[in-house]
């Protein structure tokens, strides 16, 4: 924590220098305009620090691009970057620290166990934030003033999922295994009342703990009720287990998950048996004809932009336009402007938001693990 409270003081002993000057020397003060600090926020080390880096690297291709075309009104975008380790309690000081520092405008965080604790303190210190990757309908549902998201909402990823499984598995036994975790519960639940809806109840419904890592008991109990298709409402470290572990047992159940289980390592984890496991993430944004030049740039970097890169990138894009159709970095009334129902136009396409911040595009679509020729495994859209 040294470190991070280090970087604030000294990125703001810069910034109030530069003011102090252009109050000192006014004949500048005209013609300068002092930087719009913006940070990004979220796991740039530990577990999630792929996605960290996919935050990172999508805001600060976006703020050089927006600074390239002269800014906001003439005043650039300056980017900090701080790492919450993706835990709650670090996400909470960096909140607190960004409102004694002034820092007004946030992309982040990716968990959202940090997101809304976050979130809270941001509302109470003047600070707008959105983010690119938290999903859980909690995140907006406390109806702050000052919460944006370029991510879908675990809900609707739930009830695809549920609807998916009736409309395709209608004549198996369904689990729904939830890992505990606001998460794993709000997308459990969702795909559950989805099942209801539809006249297919689950024949199981349990939880797992977060950090468990030996399934032998779920694995029986879903044994016992002849399952045949489960939902898996957590992360992917321990869906690939899952998914291992039921093999060995010679289970070979149908898989499904949310957003949480888009990892890279999964393979590694649940081996060849990863094969047809089927994910429930956002429709490919790289494909979005409004991604083509950014993608290409990022690709001619040696990076491959998923995930939440463009996300991120759109975050930016996102404060950068809420400033322009408010007319002032007021980030009240750059949230308002924002949630005013007109299109803005970001590299994952036009996007409006309603009055609680959550965009109103569907943001849903399947994939699938598939076989490849090279007999490696990769992850394609289910067409």
């Amino acid at each position: 924590m040294g470190g991070f409270g280090a970087e604030l003081r000294r990125h703001f002993t810069l910034l109030a220098f530069g003011l102090l000057v252009a109050s000192i020397v006014p004949q500048f003060a005209a013609a300068a305009c002092p930087d719009i600090p913006v940070a990004v926020a979220g796991p740039m080390t530990g577990d999630w620090a792929v996605y960290g880096e996919e935050m990172r690297r999508g805001a600060q291709l976006a703020t050089d691009d927006i600074n390239a075309k002269g800014g906001i009104k003439g005043c650039k975008l300056a980017l900090m970057v701080l790492d919450d380790q993706g835990k709650p309690d670090t996400a909470i000081a960096i909140a607190k620290a960004f409102g004694r520092d002034r820092v007004r405008f946030v992309v982040g965080h990716y968990n959202s166990g940090s997101s809304i604790p976050a979130s809270q303190i941001y509302a109470k210190n003047n600070t707008l934030m959105v983010s690119p990757a938290s999903t859980n309908p909690g995140l907006t549902e406390f109806k702050l003033w000052n919460v944006i998201r370029t991510a879908g909402r675990d809900d609707v990823q739930g009830t695809f999922a549920g609807k998916y499984m009736v409309d395709h598995f209608a004549n198996g036994n369904l689990a729904i295994v939830s890992d505990g975790t606001p998460y794993g519960d709000g997308l459990a639940n969702k795909a559950r009342n989805a099942l209801r809806a539809k006249g297919h109840p689950e024949k199981l419904a349990t939880k797992v703990k977060y950090d468990q890592t030996d399934f032998g008991d779920l694995i029986a109990k879903m044994k016992a009720a002849k399952i045949d298709v489960v939902f898996f409402a957590g992360l992917g470290d321990q869906l690939g287990r899952l998914i291992r572990q039921d093999d060995d047992a010679g289970m070979h159940l149908q898989f499904i998950s949310g957003d949480g289980a888009m990892v890279k390592g999964l393979t590694a984890l649940g081996g060849p048996a990863v094969q047809g496991t089927l994910i429930v993430f956002s429709p490919e944004d790289r494909s979005n004809p409004a991604a083509k030049d950014v993608v290409t740039r990022f690709r001619a970097q040696g990076f491959e932009p998923e995930a939440y890169t463009l996300k991120s990138y759109a975050a930016v894009q996102v404060i950068a336009a809420g400033m322009e159709m408010a007319g002032v970095q007021a980030p009240r009334l750059v949230a308002a402007a924002i949630r005013s129902g007109k299109p803005i136009s970001t590299v994952v396409g036009d996007l409006t938001f309603d009055a609680k911040g959550d965009r109103r595009e569907p943001d849903v679509a399947m994939y699938v693990w598939t076989k490849q020729a090279n007999g490696g495994l990769s992850l394609e859209p289910v067409k």
